[in-house]
């Protein structure tokens, strides 16, 4: 169930194992035309955003039980349209894997971790909405 991809070689960024402004750069500096490559339109990309920011944000303003709870209850619709745009061609394979990776992350976090991780996910998205709108 994926799109194929140009061949290209895999980046690894993980929320778990990397620090916020250490992803930044790593999407926006150092794998900017990367990312450039795995994003087919902002419109795309657009759509997973939204979705996930709106999980993201909703739970950071919970306490962190509370959070742990809604993302479980919430991600799985993310996960599915990660996966259909993977499969329209939208988004190419290494970047549904960087996606996928980080909601599962989310999801087997330590309730004591979880905002952090919510903070480093949002810092990663939007650094892929950057790229997306450069898309087009």
């Amino acid at each position: 169930m994926s799109s194929r991809a140009p061949p290209q070689r895999q980046v690894r960024i993980s929320i778990k194992n990397m620090e916020g402004m250490d992803i930044v750069r790593s999407i926006l500096k150092d794998n900017f035309d990367y990312f450039m490559r795995q994003i087919k339109s902002e419109t795309s990309f657009r759509k997973i955003h939204e979705i996930l920011t709106t999980i993201l944000d909703n739970a950071e303003a919970l306490d962190t039980s509370k959070a742990k709870n809604l993302l479980s209850n919430q991600i799985p619709r993310a996960y599915v349209i990660i996966e259909y745009q993977n499969v329209r061609g939208q988004i190419y394979n290494d970047l549904r894997d960087l996606l996928i990776e980080m909601i599962n992350d989310l999801l087997s976090a330590k309730e004591q971790n979880v905002k952090t991780l919510i903070r480093k996910a949002r810092l990663l998205l939007d650094s892929l909405a950057v790229i997306a709108k450069e898309v087009g």
